[in-house]
């Protein structure tokens, strides 16, 4: 049986929250995999580490793909800590991108504060401005900075404390886009799940998106703008919000709860 949808979710915020949710949603998402019916991408800001580590003690389903540090790493199974991400993904991104000039829009920032080296990497130049006076004036002006070289550069702003500098190339969006076209599946058939503004560009690049109860507000807003065809409005937060959502989306079929 051919894969009829893809779910491609974040893991903070959107599916970790509330974990009696999370296991029921993840038995549900259990069954469709050995069914054949599903793929199931986590997309995260975190380390693979992290996410290997989350399968095993939050209780994160098992997936067929992860997608890290904001979708400028892809790693297909086995995950290992020693997994080295997709090489034709990396060598795509490597080709407009240079970390120091990246680094450089972030020079004289007052109160801004890089991420840990963990999440600083070759594709990924990433600080924390809420020790800033004014977090969305200083985002703003980096913003203003990065603009002139947006060819080959992009800044992803969230929950009012992280930003990152990307290749203009990444982002969570068009990873889950290039891994599904490399896989040979349907890029119709693809359902997001998210709660905050990293998450924005999974929105703006398919057409079925779940934003959770619990969701940021910038997050929200851009659901709006989309339309309720595009962006459903979970009522429930965290993994009850995504399981909400994919019924809604006919992936799920509607359970005992919810009828």
């Amino acid at each position: 049986m051919k894969i009829k949808w893809t779910i491609a979710s974040d893991i903070d915020g959107t599916l970790v929250g509330d974990r009696k949710a999370l296991d029921r949603l993840t038995t549900r998402l259990r069954e469709a995999r050995a069914a054949g019916l599903i793929m199931l991408v986590l997309s995260t800001g975190r380390r693979l580490e992290q996410v290997i580590d989350g399968i095993a003690v939050e209780g994160l389903p098992e997936p067929d793909a992860v997608l890290c540090q904001v979708g400028t790493e892809i790693y297909l199974p086995p995950l290992q800590p020693t997994s080295i991400p997709m090489p034709a993904w990396r060598e795509r991104l490597l080709q407009d991108y240079a970390r120091d000039e990246a680094e450089s829009f972030l020079e004289g920032i007052e109160g801004l504060v890089m991420q840990p080296k963990a999440f600083n990497t070759e594709l990924k130049a990433s600080c924390y401005l809420d020790s800033c006076d004014d977090p969305e004036a200083a985002a703003s002006d980096i913003r203003r900075r990065v603009a002139p070289h947006a060819d080959r550069y992009q800044v992803v702003w969230s929950s009012g404390r992280d930003l990152d500098i990307l290749p203009a190339a990444s982002g969570k969006g068009k990873a889950i886009r290039f891994l599904v076209e490399h896989l040979g599946l349907d890029t119709d058939h693809v359902v997001v799940a998210g709660d905050t503004g990293n998450d924005a560009t999974m929105f703006e690049e398919f057409g079925r998106g779940v934003v959770v109860g619990n969701a940021q507000q910038e997050l929200v807003v851009l659901a709006k703008s989309l339309g309720v065809e595009r962006a459903f409005l979970a009522r429930q937060a965290y993994a009850a919000g995504v399981e909400e959502g994919l019924e809604y989306f006919g992936v799920l079929e509607p359970s005992k709860s919810s009828v």
